[in-house]
């Protein structure tokens, strides 16, 4: 049985670490929330599912997070969680969160298989409610049960990847993952991949670019994002990027705008501002 809800929920998800996941979580929390907003006065709220709790202590804006307060994610997985209580940040999003190297979260493995199941019913009520527009969901970095937990709630599945021969089989992984959530939620979808640390002048990046796009068709972003210094300062210093103000930041503050209005296209968020539509290709005529 199947609990479904109208609540767009998308979770960043790959098999391998150090793609970018945690970091694309973060700084779309931060436009959706703080650049952009949503309509009707709607809220956001983050599920961190990832045991490293990056994305908890850079929204919690500290590492020491364990008196936080509220539900921390590893509840999620029980059978039966009387209340709810997110965490409010600093950046106005609610978060469920993981606290750094999260042993708790992590020993849910040790459960049995079915405990995935759980913190769909969880969720369900939380977008019941009325008050999120959005759920995002950061994801572990290997098939586990909390993996299945993550994509089995989510109604949209986005890949980041990095353009090595290592992509496609990330890819392979991510789709037997989605195969096992479909079983108790027909619903999710893989709704597109992006391309992370992009090399423009590199030929090899450019051919494996190719080659994605060759194999995906639309679901591959048409925006890449670069390997830029200033994003991993941004995220170290919990903030985002576009709070910095050097040249490179900048260049990298417009890569991610342009991410995450791809991803309210993609996704049909709706928001307080309106989001440009999707450019089109114009082909020159051949004379």
């Amino acid at each position: 049985m199947t609990t479904r809800h109208k609540v767009p929920t998308i979770a960043f998800a790959n098999l391998k670490g150090g793609v970018g996941k945690s970091t694309i979580t973060l700084q779309t929390a931060y436009y959706l929330s703080q650049k952009i907003g949503f309509a009707d006065d709607k809220k956001l709220l983050v599920v961190d599912f990832d045991p490293q709790g990056n994305t908890s202590t850079r929204m919690l804006q500290r590492t020491d997070i364990e008196d936080a307060g509220g539900t921390r994610s590893h509840q999620l997985f029980k059978e039966k969680l009387d209340v709810i209580k997110p965490v409010l940040t600093p950046c106005g999003a609610d978060l469920i969160y993981a606290t750094q190297n999260d042993t708790v979260l992590d020993d849910i493995e040790l459960q049995d298989m079915d405990v995935f199941i759980n913190p769909m019913a969880h969720l369900a009520k939380l977008a019941e409610s009325g008050k999120y527009a959005a759920i995002l969901i950061d994801c572990p970095p290997s098939r586990s049960r909390k993996l299945i937990a993550a994509l089995a709630c989510a109604t949209d599945i986005i890949v980041p990847v990095e353009v090595s021969g290592f992509a496609k089989d990330a890819l392979t992984g991510i789709m037997k993952s989605i195969e096992t959530a479909e079983q108790v939620n027909p619903d999710v979808r893989l709704t597109g991949v992006i391309i992370n640390k992009f090399a423009s002048r590199s030929h090899r990046h450019v051919h494996e670019k190719n080659l994605l796009k060759d194999a995906l068709g639309d679901l591959l972003f048409e925006q890449t994002l670069s390997f830029r210094t200033p994003l991993d300062e941004a995220n170290s210093l919990a903030i985002p990027i576009w709070s910095m103000g050097k040249g490179s930041a900048r260049a990298a503050a417009t890569e991610i705008k342009a991410v995450c209005e791809e991803i309210i296209r993609r996704t049909g968020l709706r928001m307080n501002k309106p989001v440009p539509p999707k450019k089109k290709s114009v082909r020159k005529a051949k004379s």
